[in-house]
C-alpha cells in the first residue's frame, strides 16, 4: 500500500490524486491548528509560520494548487516543531 510521502503522491505518471491530496490538506490543517495552540492567545494572526500553511491551505482550495517538494519539506520542519507539542 502506498504512503502520504511526496514519492508516493506524485508517481511516475504525474496523475493527480486528489483523495491523497485532500489528506495532505487535511494534514496542514491540523498543522495550522497545532501552531495556534503553541503559540497561544499571544500569537498574531499574522504570524509568518501560520500565515504561510494557511495560505498553502487556500491556494488549494480555490485554485487546487498543489506543494512542491520544498513546501512539503518546510510543512514537515513546522510539524516538528509545533505538531508533536501541541
Amino acid at each position: 500500500m502506498k504512503g502520504t510521502r511526496l514519492k508516493d503522491v506524485l508517481d511516475d505518471k504525474n496523475i493527480f490524486q486528489k483523495d491523497k491530496w485532500n489528506m495532505i490538506f487535511g494534514k496542514m490543517k491540523k498543522l495550522a491548528t497545532a501552531i495556534e495552540m503553541f503559540k497561544g492567545t499571544e500569537m498574531n494572526i499574522d504570524d509568518r509560520e501560520y500565515r504561510w500553511v494557511n495560505d498553502r491551505i487556500e491556494y488549494y482550495e480555490s485554485e487546487e494548487r498543489l506543494l512542491n517538494k520544498s513546501e512539503m519539506t518546510y510543512a514537515n520542519s513546522l510539524w516538528i516543531k509545533y505538531g508533536k507539542k501541541a
